[in-house]
């Protein structure tokens, strides 16, 4: 069964579902444009004087710290997938999110006052989740270290569609209907975003590519 993977990190994530028994394509629906390295480099001197630094994705992680040496503060990530992509470079994370901006918000409410706080984020982040810490938060700096585009992808035929991210269902839309395959979101804010033109047919049980495969393997399974 043909899965389409929306991401632009389709060999980081292709193994899981070959391993489930599908067959991955690349059929990108975003394009991710770095902020310059002169703004990067603003961002990473800013989190090595943080308190308490908020990351957004894994890929905020990749971009300013690529070869896994994050500083000794402590990270409030957005969920599982970032924090594991923080420890892996050598973060130290103590907030785990459960999914979006406004949900690590909630989750860092009481430990950010009087705590001087860097928040790196992508141009497409949540502007009233932000807006709130702006409130909770007075020593802020948010720094945006990427932007993401959403691109219009191939016509090949797929049994089922992976989606990541709300830009990436926006992306899709640009040029093919939701209509006919499988739709499958990795979390709870990707979700929504689809169901405003479909419901998903499956949402990941916990926010990464190798649940998702395995919960996509076994629904195809049982629809063959």
């Amino acid at each position: 069964m043909t899965v389409a993977l929306t991401t632009d990190r389709f060999d980081q994530v292709a193994h899981w579902f070959t391993a489930a028994g599908l067959e991955p394509l690349h059929l990108p629906c975003i394009r991710v444009d770095p902020a310059s390295e002169e703004t990067l480099q603003r961002a990473r001197d800013a989190a090595s004087s943080a308190d308490l630094l908020l990351l957004t994705s894994p890929r905020t992680v990749g971009l300013l710290w690529p070869l896994g040496d994050m500083p000794d503060v402590e990270v409030g990530a957005v969920g599982r997938a970032t924090a594991a992509a923080a420890t892996e470079a050598g973060g130290r994370v103590g907030i785990t999110g459960r999914s979006g901006l406004a949900r690590l918000i909630d989750e860092a409410a009481d430990r950010v006052s009087g705590k001087r706080v860097v928040l790196a984020h992508a141009a497409s982040a949540d502007s009233s989740a932000m807006a709130r810490l702006e409130g909770l938060a007075p020593d802020l700096e948010e720094h945006c270290v990427y932007r993401v585009t959403p691109v219009g992808p191939a016509d090949t035929p797929v049994d089922a569609v992976v989606f990541a991210s709300p830009s990436a269902v926006e992306g899709w839309l640009l040029s093919r209907s939701l209509d006919g395959p499988l739709l499958a979101a990795i979390g709870e804010t990707t979700a929504a975003a689809l169901g405003r033109y479909r419901a998903p047919d499956v949402t990941a049980p916990s926010p990464s590519y190798q649940a998702l495969a395995q919960t996509l393997a076994s629904i195809l399974e049982v629809r063959v």
